[in-house]
């Protein structure tokens, strides 16, 4: 009669799983963390574009800019600068954005999302 033999490593799979899970897990906590900042940065752009064309438009309207780019982003609170250069009006957008995940917000500092998009001055009289 043959007796089986216990294979000596049947838990060495579940030991290296519970051992590399947390590494895998904080790795997937990274990623997403980074694609939700490089999102924000993408949205502070198009909320700088946005403003740019309204004030290409309506130079002299600040509050008219304003609304453009909160109309256009849900993000919130937006910094807006807007500076007129003869014919031309550039628009810079800031956003603060702080990183919420337990162990990450403690590593990255407060981060300052920004963008700049500058336009030709339309002559809409």
């Amino acid at each position: 009669m043959r007796h089986r033999q216990s294979e000596p490593n049947s838990g060495q799979a579940t030991v290296e799983l519970a051992l590399v899970m947390p590494l895998i897990i904080g790795l997937l906590l990274i990623i997403l963390t980074v694609g939700l900042v490089v999102r924000d940065q993408l949205a502070v752009w198009h909320a700088a574009s946005a403003g740019a064309r309204a004030a290409s438009i309506s130079p002299d309207s600040p509050d008219v800019v304003q609304r453009a780019v909160e109309a256009e982003v849900q993000l919130r609170p937006l910094h807006l600068k807007i500076i007129r250069d003869e014919q031309l009006i550039t628009v810079e957008v800031q956003y603060p954005r702080t990183i919420n995940l337990w162990l990450i917000q403690h590593i990255i500092p407060p981060l300052t999302l920004s963008a700049s998009v500058t336009m030709h001055v339309q002559d809409v009289g």
